[in-house]
């Protein structure tokens, strides 16, 4: 009997086993990652069928949280993908190039958008940060690892550096790096990454003309300089002197479209391989593998054919002048950029002095001609920053009477160690840099006062006038009336009692406008004199249409006037001419009483030169001179009565 309880116990232990085993060898597909399934028992023992029935709701409750997971898991995916989508779109848009760089590895991945930027084919997988950098202009590497690893060490919040990187043409772009660095708990640097912005369009392109522009000169002139062997070459610089013409009336875009237009015929005149660079004030720079001056000349030739068409615009024919300057360089004697970009300017800066239409190349005396334009401005601003401009003045007397007529007030410039400086040293400098006006006005704050002196009126009466001199700066300014208006006011002098001297060539340089403010001073009362009359070029044309009251006549046309017969003919038929048109006529430089009696004879009275004073400083006017007695006149009036000419 206990041997068959024996028995009964050790079966049903077998078959308890044997169902914990089947159900063991269900849930091992579990361990295979399959939750696909149900756990089942035959066994009637209430534990078994418990433990089953668990298993099953484990098995469910799994099977519900991976399908939660794998709705989670499609929704995450979805979303990262529209974001990549978005970055790459951004990306695109932006012309930005992903680069990361692995700090433990060293090495850095570079996107493809990265490498089809600078036209270098996308290798894939990562490389070593020298191969970024070595492709990073050489004045900007320092900064760009500076920049890195200033952010790698925790003292700036990103990478931020702008630099010139070389493309797979060897041409040099301009780019934007920024960037993050990736740290762990401990603040350890993982990883850093970001992207890079082409800014080529908007750091080397001129916005105005779409052309390369100064920043991307100097990288050609660094380019060309580091050749080995060095080449002989030259930089030409063209410069557009009235530009403003194209806008005159016309609508801006109109204007700008029209000016790129010209700016595309001028490149298509150029060979393919030299590049049109735009640089400030309408001047372009070409560089060209030759300093023979024909070559460069023939080179230049069509350009300048093209220029000497007029550009259409809106209906109209507007035409432009220019002139051009060139620095050639000497494989024999290499020169800094800096140097190179210099001579060229001084070779523009001549032919701009020289008159449109002119080409110049840089020589040696050009840099002495710019030291002593440097010295005569410096002398200038140092005059009116101390008060150092002086008023001379020269008496213009009649002749026939010894009375003052006029004094013409002539600026000199006081220097602490060079002492008075004649005009000859500055003045050119003063109305190219528009310094003339200053010096000008404190010219004329200390000769109207001379007006209304005692002493002056005293020895020379009340009655006389005061002459000025106005450059062609001066004369083109609208506001020119209105300020001598406001002076003469400040003064209490009267409008009448003052004449300003023009020359011809500053009122040819815009005769319509310069005719237009002549007849309004002449309007205020102020008189108006030409000065330097026969100086040079004069047409004689503007003596009958020209807005004024006074022929001044030169010195030139007078010295050798008793030696030489052919120079007292035209003398005197320019006399003749200015009699019957009913002008005043001066007659300056006069030295000689010959000279005199010969001008007084043909019935000129007005005489101004050294034969009466030298420019006088104004304190010393009084004390120094005073008036001449009247010249005895041999044949008064033959040239004025319309009798014939004298003989020579």
């Amino acid at each position: 009997m206990r041997e068959a309880s024996s028995t009964v116990t050790d079966d049903r232990e077998r078959r308890l086993i044997a169902q914990v085993d089947s159900i063991s060898n269900q849930l091992c597909q579990a361990v295979d990652g399959g939750f696909e399934f149900h756990v089942h028992t035959d066994s009637d023992e209430i534990a078994l069928q418990k433990l089953a029935q668990l298993n099953n709701f484990v098995l469910d409750s799994v099977r519900r949280t991976i399908r939660d997971l794998q709705a989670s898991r499609d929704e995450l995916e979805i979303r990262v993908d529209e974001r990549t989508q978005r970055l790459n779109l951004v990306l695109t848009a932006t012309n930005d190039g992903v680069w990361e760089w692995d700090i433990d590895s060293g090495n850095i991945t570079l996107s493809q958008r990265w490498s089809s930027m600078l036209g270098l084919p996308h290798e894939g997988g990562q490389r070593g940060l020298d191969d970024w950098l070595s492709r990073i202009h050489d004045d900007d590497r320092a900064e760009v690892q500076r920049s890195l690893y200033q952010h790698l060490d925790g003292l700036t919040s990103a990478v931020n550096v702008e630099y010139r990187i070389r493309d797979a043409r060897d041409a040099w772009r301009m780019v934007l790096c920024r960037g993050l660095c990736q740290r762990n708990g401990d603040g350890v640097a993982i990883r850093m990454a970001g992207t890079q912005t082409d800014t080529t369009e908007q750091r080397l392109v001129d916005p105005l003309t779409r052309l390369p522009n100064g920043a991307y000169l100097d990288l050609l002139l660094q380019g060309r300089l580091a050749r080995i062997p060095l080449a002989a070459m030259a930089l030409v610089k063209f410069q557009l002197l009235n530009v403003a013409s194209l806008f005159d009336g016309v609508a801006v875009d109109i204007a700008v479209a029209a000016l790129r237009g010209l700016v595309q015929r001028m490149r298509r005149q150029l060979p393919p391989r030299v590049a049109l660079i735009a640089l400030p004030e309408h001047t372009f720079a070409m560089i060209f593998e030759t300093d023979a001056a024909d070559r460069l000349n023939d080179a230049l030739e069509p350009l300048e054919a093209l220029l000497a068409q007029p550009v259409e615009i809106d209906g109209q024919q507007v035409w432009l002048s220019h002139v051009s300057g060139i620095a050639a360089l000497n494989p024999a004697e290499p020169v800094s950029v800096d140097e190179w970009r210099h001579q060229s300017r001084l070779a523009l800066a001549n032919a701009r002095l020289s008159g449109v239409g002119s080409r110049r190349y840089y020589s040696e005396p050009l840099r002495h001609w710019e030291r002593q334009t440097s010295h005569a401005e410096q002398l200038i601003r140092g005059a009116l920053a101390t008060r150092g401009v002086r008023c001379f003045v020269q008496p213009i007397v009649d002749a026939t009477t010894g009375e003052v007529r006029c004094f013409e007030a002539l600026m000199r410039l006081h220097e602490p160690n060079e002492g008075i400086v004649a005009p000859v040293s500055f003045i050119e400098v003063a109305e190219r840099s528009g310094l003339i006006a200053p010096l000008w006005e404190m010219l004329m704050e200390q000769a109207l006062p001379m007006l209304k002196d005692g002493a002056v009126c005293e020895r020379f009466g009340d009655s006389f006038s005061l002459s000025v001199n106005l450059s062609t700066r001066q004369l083109m300014d609208p506001h020119l009336l209105d300020t001598m208006i406001a002076i003469l006011s400040r003064h209490g002098v009267s409008p009448r009692r003052l004449q300003i001297e023009v020359t011809e060539t500053s009122v040819l340089s815009d005769p319509a406008r310069a005719f237009r403010i002549l007849d309004r001073i002449r309007g205020a009362g102020i008189s108006v004199a030409l000065d330097d009359f026969g100086s040079g070029y004069s047409s004689l044309a503007q003596l009958t249409s020209m807005p004024m009251d006074t022929v001044k006549i030169d010195r030139e046309l007078v010295m050798n006037v008793t030696t030489l017969p052919r120079k007292r003919h035209v003398l005197s038929a320019v006399i003749a001419l200015c009699q019957r048109l009913d002008y005043r006529i001066v007659v300056e430089g006069v030295e000689e009483r010959e000279t005199l009696n010969i001008l007084c004879d043909w019935g000129v009275t007005d005489i101004q030169g050294y034969l009466y004073s030298r420019p006088l400083p104004l304190d010393r006017l009084v004390a120094d001179f005073s008036p001449p007695r009247p010249c005895r006149v041999r044949g008064a009036g033959r040239a004025a009565s319309g009798s014939s000419l004298p003989a020579a």
